[in-house]
């Protein structure tokens, strides 16, 4: 009997402590007062509490117990997690859940180091790149991961590394990446739970920053201004005139820092993650999703899902990750030529394996469509040499009538079938192809470190040889500019003259030495098709000033 009486109070026990854990863990506090514990003996059997009585005073709601353990009670120390790809390798710190490098493996700058996306490694004070967090508390926190590596070695491999940590205030953030050996994009699936016995305030977030590769180094980052595809157009926005923390609200597709290259991306899955910028430490950009405001339930969850891109600005790989995040290169105004213009490029790289050659054999494409253009354009200058000496005698008979000056010199210009702006026309239709291979090469991440006879990158000026000067300025011989001057001067050499032969001399030189200032800083591979279109254009006008200008008409005669 006595040992039935204390199996049944352990019992009674052991269900009051599980049921007060099941109340704490999911279900909201109770309001009703608590009801004052039975005075019964030890060695009697349990009685039903007693009734409250009407007379006695309620007694205070007690707390409930926590049903959870902050992971800071847990003294984790901070530790390193490695991704290994195919494409990249990524290492991140269990401090804060963030990256501390994002190496491409395919990408290396001058010394042979892969490319490294991260600018700061241990950002103090900063949550740093793909940091994620609902609470204040774990943007810093250590969190717990599930492993220590992963390798993703096949091509189609696929891999998930899961970081969790539960704040003071009870809410947990789970944060799962899921890797891809194909792909430079990473899934991030926030969830975000409410382990209290109170309704917490919840924003869950996620950023990269600060800053992207070598965006400290002042002189060599090529780093643009946070980028935004906001309501179907690009947006930039100014560093300067961000304080603190801006929201962007809108229809979001993506949110980048970017330099000339390289990016990183943050492209939203759900409609209500919205875009923000901040500005960190030296001017550094953050972009950042934040989720809606709320407020969670003892128990309660949220979930937010995003994709992060952190690689090449190449075309085919941004058109691949969607949502517009290919319109993250900017090919200007001509985008519609540019983009052609690379895609023209990259298909005769498979051929020739080098892109210098495939640079020279789009201008000789170039050079074959715009010959009846070009054609046209020497005879109409050869015609107007032709016609000089009488222009000559019309400027001397009519110089104090400008106006039948003029209306005799366009008489003489219908009779003979001269068209003064003829010479003009190729080189005006050339300028929108000239800027659309400028962005084009200038921004083409399949230019960059590429090699060509001397030239070590086709996006910087080849610079053969440097000499230290007076004042501490290097002076770097561009050979490539220079001989796009000299073939230029022999251009406008061979060139039939019009006009006054006084200004002919004077540009003669002038131009030359014009473009070979204006070029000395251009990309390469830039320089490289200007000084082959030159060469091309050299000869054009040596086939074709071959046949001796048409004779002037004389008077009475058709022209």
């Amino acid at each position: 009997m006595e040992r039935n009486a204390i199996l049944a109070t352990a019992l009674v026990n052991l269900i009051r402590v599980g049921y007060q854990w099941y109340l704490s863990r999911f279900e909201p506090a109770p309001q009703e007062p608590a009801r004052p514990a039975p005075a019964t003996p030890a060695t009697a059997p349990m009685a039903a509490p007693p009734a409250a009585t009407s007379a006695a005073p309620p007694p205070k709601a007690t707390p409930k117990p926590k049903g959870y353990t902050p992971t800071a009670q847990l003294r984790l120390a901070a530790r390193e997690v490695i991704v290994e790809t195919p494409l990249m390798r990524v290492a991140l710190s269990t401090a804060g859940a963030r990256v501390t490098s994002w190496q491409l493996k395919h990408y290396r700058v001058g010394n042979g180091a892969p490319v490294e996306l991260v600018a700061l490694k241990d950002p103090a004070g900063v949550p740093g790149p793909l940091a994620a967090w609902a609470d204040g508390e774990q943007a810093q926190a250590v969190y717990r991961a599930d492993a220590d590596r992963l390798d993703l070695t096949g091509r189609d491999a696929t891999g998930r590394l899961t970081f969790t940590q539960v704040a003071a205030s009870g809410i947990e953030i789970q944060k799962r990446l899921t890797f891809h050996a194909d792909r430079y994009q990473v899934e991030v699936d926030l969830t975000v739970r409410n382990l209290s016995g109170t309704d917490q305030p919840v924003e869950p977030r996620l950023v990269w920053g600060p800053g992207l590769r070598n965006s400290l180094d002042k002189k060599q980052s090529t780093l643009q201004a946070p980028t935004l595809w906001l309501d179907g157009k690009r947006v930039h926005e100014d560093l300067a005139k961000v304080n603190g923390e801006k929201a962007l609200p809108g229809t979001l597709s993506w949110a980048a820092l970017q330099d000339t290259y390289f990016a990183a991306a943050l492209l939203p899955k759900d409609k209500e993650l919205h875009a923000f910028v901040m500005k960190a430490a030296g001017d550094q950009p953050v972009v950042g999703l934040a989720g809606a405001k709320r407020v969670l339930a003892p128990g309660g969850q949220t979930t937010g899902t995003a994709w992060v891109f952190a690689g090449p600005k190449d075309l085919d790989v941004l058109r691949g990750v969607g949502q517009d995040l290919d319109s993250l290169v900017d090919l200007g105004w001509f985008d519609f030529l540019a983009r052609p213009a690379l895609w023209l490029l990259k298909f005769l790289y498979r051929f020739t394996g080098n892109y210098g050659i495939a640079i020279i054999l789009v201008t000789v494409l170039q050079k074959i469509a715009f010959h009846p253009l070009t054609h046209k354009s020497l005879k109409s200058m050869q015609a107007m040499q032709a016609i000089q000496p009488k222009i000559q005698a019309l400027q001397e008979r009519y110089k104090n009538n400008p106006q039948k000056k003029q209306e005799e010199t366009m008489a003489l210009y219908k009779k003979h079938g001269v068209n003064p702006m003829g010479g003009c026309l190729p080189m005006v239709v050339q300028i929108p192809i000239f800027i659309a291979l400028y962005n084009a090469l200038g921004s083409s991440v399949e230019m960059w470190q590429a090699r060509f006879l001397w030239i070590r990158d086709l996006t910087q000026p080849d610079s053969l040889f440097s000499l230290a000067v007076w004042g501490g300025y290097d002076f770097h011989a561009n050979i490539l500019a220079l001989l796009m001057g000299v073939s230029m001067w022999v251009q406008q050499k061979m060139s039939p003259p019009a006009g006054d032969p006084r200004q002919a001399q004077m540009m003669l030189w002038m131009m030359p030495i014009l473009f070979t200032f204006m070029f000395w800083s251009f990309p390469s591979g830039l320089v490289l098709y200007w000084l082959v279109n030159n060469i091309l254009q050299v000869g054009q006008q040596w086939l074709i000033t071959r046949t001796p200008a048409r004779p002037p008409a004389t008077e009475g005669q058709a022209a």
